[in-house]
């Protein structure tokens, strides 16, 4: 029988932020089993960490809060090299413990964590603290995108321990590590969609913005492109992208959801250029050609009065103008087939 010590699977983010769960750093108080208190300079942020840190009002409130009362929650660490440690959750409160002075703060220390663990430890919690409308489109879509790989990646280490266990030797074992079956990605997709209270669909629109230009997302994040829009342009290639993103900066244009379609279908058929860029955007391409109506005609006087008198009726003039006209452009046409012409020739 093996003594090698098994890493402790993590089954739910709630399980991780139980106070009472044992700690191999706890202090001696009975009612804080699993707590510690860490010096803040041995703490560092996480080196993937997709959220935008507090600034400004809501920092400050932070930081009144914590002079106040403490840091009434611990942070979430991970052990590092020479006694430093990664933050998990917590960033917000360590910079407001910092700001306010404090030298350590309340944490617990988990260890013998996976790469992917902890990733679902610093998306999950944040997701649990924060709500999904208060997060930008980009920190969103970030965060999306490492829960579904650390998912994925759980998945396929638990999936391999079983085969293992069982005595089973994987099947294609190099291939399975640098690709992902199309059915274990939408069980992934679906987890997610669970974990975060959103639709399928609505996952894989803001797992799209990952393949935006930087200068487009923010753009996205600053509100004048919508999420739908948004998801046709990461379709487009990357020079492609770089254009659209130029026309809109030096020329003004908007992106709509009409618009992002046409871009994306010209994209699709390689054929959008620069022009046609321009053109799609500036909304050129979808205005429709106006018929033309041609002015009206006045006949003058003398003419009129040359073929008829006063008492014409104007019924009887269109009339005969009509007729006149036609017998004109019949010659006009076939000169060659009319008696009067062959009688002149003559």
């Amino acid at each position: 029988m093996s003594n090698k010590r098994p890493t402790p699977k993590l089954s739910s983010i709630d399980e991780l932020l139980l106070l009472s769960e044992g700690s191999n750093h706890t202090t001696s108080s009975p009612e804080n089993s699993g707590v510690s208190s860490l010096l803040l300079s041995s703490l560092f942020p996480f080196h993937k960490h997709p959220f935008k840190l507090y600034e400004g009002k809501k920092l400050d409130d932070l930081i009144e809060s914590v002079l106040e009362n403490g840091v009434l929650i611990p942070v979430i660490v991970r052990p590092m090299e020479q006694d430093s440690y990664e933050i998990l959750s917590g960033h917000n409160r360590v910079n407001a413990a910092k700001a306010a002075g404090l030298l350590s703060i309340p944490s617990i220390v988990k260890e013998h964590l996976t790469e992917a663990e902890a990733v679902i430890i610093v998306v999950d919690t944040n997701f649990h603290q924060r709500s999904i409308q208060d997060m930008l489109p980009s920190e969103l879509s970030r965060a999306l995108q490492m829960q579904l790989e650390a998912c994925k990646e759980a998945k396929q280490k638990q999936s391999k321990i079983i085969q293992l266990e069982n005595g089973v030797i994987p099947y294609n074992t190099e291939d399975s590590e640098s690709s992902v079956p199309v059915g274990q990605r939408t069980w992934s997709v679906d987890e997610v969609s669970e974990k975060n209270d959103m639709s399928p669909t609505n996952i894989k629109r803001y797992l799209r913005l990952n393949h935006l230009l930087p200068e487009l997302m923010e753009r996205v994040d600053q509100g004048e492109i919508k999420l739908r829009p948004a998801v046709d342009l990461s379709y487009l290639k990357l020079q492609e992208q770089q254009t659209v993103e130029s026309l809109i900066h030096e020329q003004g244009f908007k992106v709509d959801m009409k618009k992002s379609e046409l871009l994306r279908a010209k994209s699709e058929n390689h054929n959008l250029t620069e022009q046609a860029a321009s053109a799609i955007l500036s909304g050129e391409s979808s205005r429709k050609p106006k018929n033309k109506v041609p002015a009206p005609f006045k006949l003058k006087h003398k003419v009129y009065a040359k073929y008829f008198s006063p008492e014409s009726k104007a019924a009887e003039v269109e009339e005969i103008i009509d007729k006149a006209l036609t017998l004109y452009f019949s010659l006009q046409s076939e000169p060659e087939q009319h008696p009067l012409i062959e009688e002149e020739e003559i």
